[in-house]
């Protein structure tokens, strides 16, 4: 019974600080206060078995009351409930007993004992380091659910503005045709003094058959109406998701924080440290669904409606009266693609520098530029402010584009020798190794994709673009529309779906830009009298094309489709722009202007 007691107490209550002697509970032998503890063996012992433990193995080093550890850990191992947990493997990252170090860790070099391991798990970095992640997290929890408060607001607007547009339609689409019946009515009743009795008659023959047509437009309207609204309340479906989502995060954070917390106040050191590295592990999955509920997009969709005809109708033409009748639609639901909405551009910092054209992101960390003047590639460290961190590399030939290729590899173009250089650098941006390709003419602009090079072309007097491997052998050529028209005049930029399925093209000369697709086919063509002399794009993660606006001192959002979305003027700092680039990991956008000795740097956000 004494055994019984003892196992009970020291499982179920975490407040018992006396150790009790393990060769006597693991043989069944009783409770006994533990006096000694074997180093060698990592094994409590009461005073019997601490000299026959020295009888049998006189060579293991045994710690005396005092000098024994005392922070005790009275958990059992869930595998072998017989044993105390009593060890933690660092390289699985898991407690074990003496039974799973034998079996499971016996390939593991770094399985060492838990209270020892524990004993300043208090005061530890790692405590303290876990504390500023988790405050971190809980700022950004508060931060989403303020970004979830300003896109519900959003919401509800659509809701709001949808539901009163398709009430108000119906109300005149309802009254417009009952007007037209009434008009009907008006104009038999003038024909009622001839034949009285005849026309009473038809008259009322006349309005039963109108109620039951009234009655059934009616019912369609509202079935009309009732359609687009569950469409419009679908559109809301993945945003309630969202709401879900941030509920759990918020629900789990406080569950990690109580365990921490308990475990800390009641100094269980041991139960601390393994809650310390489940939580570490649960704050990197709360930061990264964190992340996502952040940057999610609310879809967007435009409301339509048919034209109602307010002409009055007589008994011998009810054109407009039959035409309501066979009508089949009422309101139309048109999904907005992301590429479509206008984004928040926000001014960020200005990058000064000497040239005066940025043309290419290597990375979210490295801005590189051409000076074709200067025949020189220029590597900028975004973050370094001061321009002697700007490293000027000398090229033996006047450059125009560039394209990033892999991390530290490039390819550049050389219209005036007619080549194209891929030069491959170190991880201090060293320049490690160069090689030439044919160009097959005066290349300009290029874009990587595919393994495959898009490069534009202009002899002095058209233009055209072609494919290229990787090696420089042609593949295709774009240079004539269906009708044996020239496609280009003067392409000297251009750029490249995130999907790799359309190039876009700029024309200096015609002011357009020109969607291909990689068969040559035109999928669209932008023209604005806003645009004038455009010059370098970029394109975001959802598609959004932005063309810099060289004589027209703007820069225009498209759409993926080359539809207007939003222009960038001189209110927002621009002049004479003629490149730009955007870094997808941190949504920002670079442009560089001719005029300028800066590099304007704006935050790109969605919502």
């Amino acid at each position: 019974m004494a055994t019984n007691v003892s196992r009970s107490l020291t499982q179920d209550s975490d407040e018992i600080k006396e150790m009790y002697c393990e060769e006597c509970d693991r043989h069944g032998d009783g409770y006994a206060t533990a006096v000694a503890f074997c180093v060698d063996c990592l094994d409590y012992l009461c005073v019997t078995c601490q000299r026959y433990h020295k009888r049998q193995f006189k060579t293991h080093k045994l710690q005396d009351s005092n000098s024994m550890p005392q922070d005790f850990y009275f958990e059992k191992c869930s595998t072998h409930p017989g044993q105390l947990i009593k060890l933690y493997c660092s390289e699985c990252i898991k407690e074990a007993c003496q039974e799973c170090k034998d079996n499971e860790h016996v390939n593991c070099s770094d399985v060492n004992h838990l209270p020892t391991l524990a004993s300043d798990i208090q005061k530890s970095d790692e405590l303290i380091n876990l504390r500023k992640i988790m405050d971190q997290v809980s700022m950004n929890i508060k931060d989403t659910e303020k970004l979830l408060d300003a896109k519900r607001e959003v919401i509800m607007k659509q809701e709001e503005n949808a539901t009163e547009t398709c009430k108000e339609h119906s109300n005149k689409l309802i009254a417009t045709y009952k007007q037209h019946h009434q008009e009907l009515i008006d104009d038999f009743d003038k024909k009622m003094e001839e034949t009285v009795a005849r026309l009473k008659k038809e008259r009322s023959e006349l309005i039963q058959k109108i109620s039951e047509k009234e009655r059934k437009f009616e019912e369609k309207v509202t079935k009309a109406e009732k359609d687009i609204k569950e469409e419009v309340v679908n559109t809301n479906i993945n945003f309630k998701e969202l709401q879900l989502e941030y509920l759990n995060l918020v629900g789990n954070l406080k569950a990690i924080n109580g365990d921490l917390e308990q475990a800390q106040k009641l100094g269980q050191n041991c139960k601390l440290f393994i809650k310390l590295k489940l939580a570490k592990q649960m704050c990197n999955q709360i930061q990264a669904t964190t992340y996502q509920i952040q940057h999610s997009y609310i879809q967007r969709y435009n409301l339509r409606k048919s034209d109602i005809q307010q002409t009055k109708q007589s008994v011998e033409d009810q054109t407009t009266l039959n035409s309501l009748d066979d009508q089949t639609w009422f309101f139309s639901f048109d999904e907005v693609h992301v590429s479509a909405v206008e984004r928040k551009l926000a001014f960020n910092f200005d990058i000064n520098h000497k040239f005066k054209k940025i043309t290419s992101l290597l990375s979210e960390h490295t801005l590189l530029a051409l000076d074709y003047d200067r025949c020189s590639l220029i590597i900028i460290p975004l973050g370094k402010s001061n321009a002697e961190y700007i490293k000027e590399i000398k090229l033996n030939s006047k450059p125009w584009g560039v394209t990033k290729v892999s991390d530290y590899k490039i390819a550049v173009t050389f219209p005036n020798e007619g080549k194209i250089r891929q030069i491959t650098f170190s991880d201090d941006m060293e320049v490690l190794d160069t090689t030439d390709i044919p160009g097959h003419g005066r290349c300009f602009d290029i874009a990587y994709s595919n393994n495959h090079f898009v490069v534009s072309y202009f002899n002095g007097f058209t233009g055209c673009i072609k494919i290229l491997s990787i090696s420089g052998i042609k593949v295709k050529l774009f240079a004539l529309d269906d009708n044996g028209w020239d496609l280009f005049i003067k392409p000297y930029y251009l750029i490249v779906s995130p999907d790799n399925t359309m190039i876009y093209v700029s024309d200096m000369r015609r002011h357009t830009v020109t969607c291909l697709t990689f068969d040559g086919e035109v999928a669209a063509i932008y023209i604005d009298d806003q645009l004038k002399a455009p010059h370098q794009l970029a394109v975001d993660e959802y598609g959004s094309v932005y063309v810099c606006g060289y004589d027209s001192n703007n820069v225009h959002q498209l759409s993926h489709y080359l539809t207007k979305v939003k222009i960038l003027d001189k209110s927002h700092g621009i002049d004479t722009p003629t490149s730009i680039a955007y870094c997808q990991n941190t949504k920002k956008l670079f442009v560089g202007m001719n005029q300028s000795s800066k590099i304007k740097v704006f935050n790109v956000s969605l919502d």
